[in-house]
């Protein structure tokens, strides 16, 4: 029986063991071959001589995950790997640097699932991603849109939530309102403005972006989700292991929960990728496979 093979490409000096760990505990006799330092052009080259070893109808066992840290480099590298294939010589891809698609994916997923357990749904909520712009940020924003949440984030300068939105606008087709955060008083000014159902925050480690204090004082305010492992964490009184927990009258989820459906949803993405030959599994793909 032809082995599966998982090319997996990083920009980084050492290939993830985490991403390799995964890829391992997600398919049964999968050999998976890490390139680490990889650079944009040297994409080319690699998916040459990872397409043609093969005949064609032989090309759903070979895959290629890209990850690493930088999200931007990531993207690039996808796209060029999907141009220097062609038919019959294609192979299926996915890229998620940082674990910015599959974070995203469990976070909206989480969100989806304390608002249902309310009876209601995502239609028509309101949500806001403090710390916003970043890569998870943007794509928790555009999937929440597509849930048909209207979804504000913000950025300590307004300038950088302005170009964040026009880049979700474009690569998404999602539109989000941008707020510029600097202090509690304008993370209390935006909150009352905006009136957010649901507050998010995707914030660098143990940095808490919105205190309990603030939260506590708006009743319209009923989910919390954090993405911060470390503490002290992104929302106060919200836990890493609370799991849809009353959180003061809120419904609170912690970055180990949401990380848990990241986890299982990176195995999906994997097996995925040698169900057919040549599928491009982007965001909204990965974003469906967590349902099944």
């Amino acid at each position: 029986m032809m082995k599966k093979i998982l090319i997996y490409l990083s920009m980084e000096k050492h290939a993830s063991p985490f991403d390799l760990i995964e890829a391992y505990d997600a398919v049964d006799d999968l050999v998976v071959v890490p390139y680490a330092g990889v650079e944009t052009n040297d994409v080319a080259g690699l998916i040459n001589d990872t397409i043609f070893p093969r005949h064609p109808k032989d090309l759903v066992n070979t895959a290629v995950f890209i990850g690493g840290h930088d999200v931007v480099k990531g993207d690039e590298m996808m796209e060029k790997a999907v141009k220097q294939m062609f038919d019959p010589f294609r192979i299926s891809i996915v890229a998620d640097t940082d674990g910015s698609n599959t974070t995203a994916t469990g976070t909206v997923v989480k969100v989806k699932e304390a608002v249902e357990k309310k009876g209601e749904s995502l239609k028509g909520k309101k949500a806001i991603v403090f710390a916003g712009t970043g890569p998870v940020g943007l794509r928790i924003a555009a999937l929440l849109v597509k849930e048909g949440a209207k979804v504000a984030v913000t950025s300590r300068k307004m300038d950088g939530a302005k170009a964040a939105v026009e880049k979700v606008k474009q690569v998404y087709n999602a539109d989000i309102k941008a707020y510029e955060v600097r202090s509690d008083e304008d993370t209390t000014k935006v909150i009352g403005e905006f009136k957010p159902n649901i507050i998010i925050t995707t914030g660098p480690p143990s940095v808490t972006l919105v205190k309990r204090e603030i939260w506590g004082k708006y009743g319209f305010v009923e989910v919390l989700a954090d993405v911060n492992a470390y503490p002290p964490y992104g929302i106060e009184g919200v836990d890493a292991n609370d799991n849809i927990k009353d959180v003061g009258g809120k419904l609170g989820i912690g970055a180990l929960r949401i990380g848990s459906v990241k986890n299982d949803v990176q195995k999906k993405i994997v097996r995925k990728l040698f169900e057919k030959q040549g599928a491009v599994i982007r965001l909204e793909d990965i974003y469906a496979a967590a349902f099944k």
